[in-house]
């Protein structure tokens, strides 16, 4: 499959058309180890796939939407409730819908809101942080995105700041129609998280994995990472990544890192295998 980088200027993250109306929108490494998104133009409605967790990256992600589509898009789908996924929800118009798995949703009361407390907690702190970083930079890049950071900082700090829950929930399977192409998104259970989605393209050979899949594995996560547990079902992850490794399949996008392949999804399951399954 030929892989087409789409221009579009953001500090954030590359534009990949995958497949006609498919594209992987892949962060930038440079700026971090944030989390991938989707966008699917299916013909007449344009469907996002998680959100960004830099409030700024989200706002090129809506911008690039309009520009590739022309349009409002019409859904956004949460393929968790990881706070990089689901961060940028709320900067979305409330006309249109989120969906997600009713795991996901009902994360948002509990460790949603308790992964945002730790992380507003945090805030003072990475504030003094950034603005030291502003001060020995001169890469015009870099100083843009600090200047981004520090208010993004100061925003979530403030009593109006609120994420932003699922307002559509789905169960098991539900397939998307648009007047040109099709994507069926799959709740395949407790796996990385509490019902983790996807988003496959059978025809096209291409599956958007949420963060069952990383381009990089680090044997660090076994431990948990800030008190969550990187594989919640190790069983049943191990299972569904067998199962999409059997399926014709020419690129996994991501939750993380660049685009992958079936090396990578081996890759995890011997990871769950050596880490989580065999002690």
């Amino acid at each position: 499959m030929e892989v087409k980088q789409i221009e579009f200027d953001s500090l954030y993250f590359d534009i990949n058309l995958l497949s006609e109306g498919i594209y992987a929108i892949i962060f930038n490494q440079e700026m971090g180890a944030s989390s991938n998104a989707g966008l699917f133009d299916l013909g007449n409605i344009s469907v996002i796939f998680d959100t960004l967790m830099d409030p700024w990256a989200t706002k090129d992600l809506i911008r690039a939407v309009k520009s590739i589509t022309n349009r409002e898009p019409f859904l956004l789908i949460n393929s968790h409730y990881h706070l990089d996924h689901i961060f940028g929800n709320r900067l979305f118009s409330n006309k249109m819908p989120i969906m997600s798995s009713l795991g996901t949703f009902k994360q948002f009361d509990k460790l949603v809101a308790e992964a945002f407390d730790r992380f507003r907690t945090q805030a003072p702190t990475q504030i003094e942080a950034t603005k030291e970083l502003l001060q020995k930079t001169t890469d015009p890049k870099k100083i843009k995105e600090y200047e981004n950071d520090l208010i993004t900082y100061k925003e979530m700090q403030g009593p109006d700041f609120k994420l932003r829950p699922p307002d559509l929930i789905f169960h098991d399977k539900i397939t998307i129609h648009g007047s040109e192409r099709s994507v069926e998104i799959i709740n395949i259970g407790n796996a990385h998280s509490y019902d983790d989605t996807i988003a496959y393209f059978p025809e096209s050979k291409i599956c958007f994995m949420g963060d069952l899949l990383f381009a990089t594995l680090d044997p660090e996560w076994a431990k948990g990472i800030n008190g969550t547990p990187w594989a919640v079902e190790p069983k049943n992850f191990k299972d569904v990544m067998s199962g999409y490794l059997e399926k014709d399949l020419d690129v996994y996008v991501p939750g993380h890192g660049p685009l992958c392949s079936k090396k990578e999804v081996k890759a995890t399951i011997e990871f769950l295998e050596k880490y989580f399954l065999n002690s």
